[in-house]
Formats: structure tokens, C-alpha cells, sequence
């Protein structure tokens, strides 16, 4: 049986360039100046199929938090190994391997600036400043000044948490921040590199789709093996909620995303506002929301007070809490992620009947 995890980002590379074009694909490397640990380059790479100015398109992304990379490398890789399905007339699958390759390949979450790049795609009229009400209040806890140390960090954690109330623990802890370029959940102060050369690349590309659908995977907090499809179903978004509830059925869950800033669902919105926009983010439940934060608090000590390398213990948590060596994990997220990309086919090239029945799409 073929292992799609990778073991590093250097091989999750090689292997996606490989498959891609021995599927008859094309691959463009956006080049980033930050370098690997190696010393080698970093690169989004961007498998394409099919039509190179499509109508339809689905875009299969990972990677754009890092270390949570792993997992949408192996769906990517697995369906690469299953073999591209024909394509109809002005149509284009695009697989973005490696969205944040410096997070994925140090292993961590943000990228070299710090950044959260879902935080990240501001517009134009947006200004690179704010937080969370309490982020302020919490930045000594979150973010202190030292390496990583043993404490009794579940007790302060609720200790926080009480204080400044769940939900509002909660926000500041995802929302994203503006004013702290060391913490948790940093948005910048401009696109960064990596931001800026992707939609210039996707704009360019994209500019004739009037449908586009759009997955973007994420490990993280979430019942261990089971994935939810975020959809935004606010305002004129509904009825596009509505056809991804009947294309992917009970795992979407409905989300506000007028409670975030910057997100890459957002940028898609603004870069194709006369496309039909069907875009989720699936991810799949790797930890509880104490065992992520211990483990991005820790290594974000590690990266900004020890040593950065990733040979420390923080970073090895990190990825075991965003990508458990579980057997049982694994085949569920590579099943889940085939069965989801699928639909996402369908949905894209061979959208709902009138009758409201989804056509079959074939290879």
C-alpha cells in the first residue's frame, strides 16, 4: 500500500511535481526568497489540468497553515495516483501544493514573517491593524519571552479562559491579530511575499471563470478522524451554501465570515466577483482546542526564543498534534479527502439538475 504522507516538505514536493506531470499536467513554481532548512528553495507549486483559461475550475488546495500541510499533500497525491478524469470543454482542475511551504517545510504554522496567511489577504481599503478584545490581555500568556518550559498549563489555560469568558478566549485565540508580529494567529502588516505572488499568479489565470469551486484543507481542533466542510451562508450567500449542503451533505456547517479578516475565501470573492464561488474549507479533527494551543504556544516560544530549528522537541508536537501518526487517522483523512474532491468535481463540472439531482461525473 502507497504511504501519500510524507515524511518532510522537500519529498511531499518531489513526489506532487512527479505525479502531477505523469499525469499529463503541467506544474508552475511560484519561488519564494525564504529558504528550507536545507538551504534549499521553497516554492507553491501549482499542478494544472486541463484548459489553460477555463469557464469552470475547481481548486484543491493545501498547505496554507504550514504544518497542517501533510494531509492535504496526501489527498492531493492520492488522487494523483487514482488518475485525473477527463475534463469537459473550458474546464481546469488546479491542485495548490504547499500554499505556506516555509511553515511546512520548518514546521510551522505561519510563515516566515510570522504570518497566518488566511489572515493574511486583506484588500486593498483594509488596514493591517487590530485584535481581538482580549488579545491584549492575554499576549504575556500567549506569547511569553522565553523558551518552552514545563508549567501547569491546562490550569492557567482555564484560569484564562474563566477570566476573559469562552467565547471571548476563543475569538482571540482565531480571529487573528494585527498588532502583535510575534504572536499567535498574526495577520501582518502588508501581503507578504507568498500572498502577493499567488494572486497575481491566480488572477491572471482564473480571470474567464465564471465557476469556480474551491477546497482548502486544514487539520486541527475536532472529533479525531472527522471532517467538516465550513461554508459561508451569510447574506447573498445562501443559495451557494444550500447547492454545497446538496453536493456534500451533513459535514457542511455554516459559518460567518464577516468574523474574520484577510481569509482566502474572501480573496477569492473579491478576485472573481462575477464567478459563481463555491468554496469550503474541509478540516478534519486532529486534536482537542487545549492540545493545539499548547502545541502552536510552544513552538512559537521555540521559533522566537530558542532555537529555531527543527529538530526541537516543540516542532515534533506540532506536527503530531496537526498530523498524528495514527494509522486509523490517516486512512480516514485519505478516504474522507477522495470522497469530498470527488464531489467537488461534480459540483464544478457537472452541477445540479434542475430536479436538484446532481449528474454523475465520470473519469
Amino acid at each position: 500500500m502507497i504511504d501519500f504522507f510524507s515524511p518532510d516538505y522537500s519529498t511531499a514536493r518531489d513526489r506532487f511535481r512527479t505525479a502531477t506531470l505523469s499525469n499529463g499536467g503541467h506544474v508552475e513554481s511560484i519561488l519564494l526568497n525564504a529558504k528550507g532548512p536545507d538551504g534549499g528553495d521553497l516554492t507553491v507549486d501549482i499542478g494544472w489540468f486541463g484548459d489553460p483559461g477555463p469557464r469552470r475550475a475547481l481548486i484543491h488546495s493545501s498547505g496554507l497553515h504550514g504544518v497542517e500541510g501533510f494531509a492535504g499533500s496526501a489527498v492531493q497525491l492520492q488522487w494523483l495516483e487514482q488518475g485525473i478524469p477527463n475534463l469537459p470543454p473550458d474546464s481546469a482542475i488546479v491542485l495548490v501544493h504547499a500554499m505556506n511551504p516555509f511553515g511546512m517545510a520548518w514546521l510551522r504554522r505561519a510563515n516566515e514573517n510570522n504570518v497566518d496567511l488566511n489572515r493574511n489577504f486583506l484588500s486593498a481599503d483594509e488596514e493591517y491593524s487590530g485584535a481581538p478584545e482580549k488579545y491584549a490581555q492575554l499576549d504575556s500568556w500567549l506569547n511569553p519571552e522565553s523558551p518552552p518550559s514545563s508549567e501547569f498549563f491546562r490550569v492557567q489555560a482555564w484560569f484564562h479562559a474563566l477570566r476573559c469568558g469562552p467565547s471571548s478566549f476563543r475569538r482571540a485565540l482565531t480571529a487573528g491579530q494585527y498588532d502583535f508580529p510575534r504572536g499567535l494567529s498574526f495577520g501582518g502588516k502588508q501581503h507578504v511575499q507568498t500572498t502577493r505572488r499567488f494572486q497575481l499568479y491566480i488572477s491572471g489565470r482564473l480571470a474567464w471563470a465564471d465557476r469556480l469551486v474551491a477546497i482548502d484543507v486544514h487539520t486541527g481542533p475536532g472529533k479525531f478522524g472527522v471532517d467538516r466542510l465550513f461554508v459561508d451562508g451569510e447574506g447573498d450567500r445562501a443559495a451557494n451554501a444550500a447547492e454545497m449542503q446538496l453536493a456534500y451533505g451533513d459535514p457542511v456547517q455554516q459559518v460567518d465570515e464577516s468574523q474574520t479578516r484577510g481569509s482566502l475565501d474572501q480573496l477569492y470573492r473579491r478576485m472573481f466577483p462575477a464567478a459563481k464561488l463555491l468554496f469550503t474549507a474541509q478540516k478534519f479533527g486532529s486534536c482537542s482546542e487545549l492540545e493545539a494551543l499548547a502545541a502552536l504556544r510552544a513552538e512559537n516560544r521555540q521559533h522566537h526564543f530558542g532555537n529555531p530549528g527543527i529538530d526541537e522537541p516543540a516542532k515534533a508536537q506540532l506536527l503530531k498534534t496537526f498530523c498524528p501518526v495514527n494509522e486509523r487517522w490517516r486512512e480516514t483523512i485519505l478516504a474522507r479527502g477522495q470522497e469530498v474532491i470527488e464531489q467537488a468535481a461534480t459540483l464544478a463540472f457537472e452541477p445540479p439538475t434542475q430536479s436538484g439531482t446532481p449528474a454523475a461525473f465520470e473519469r
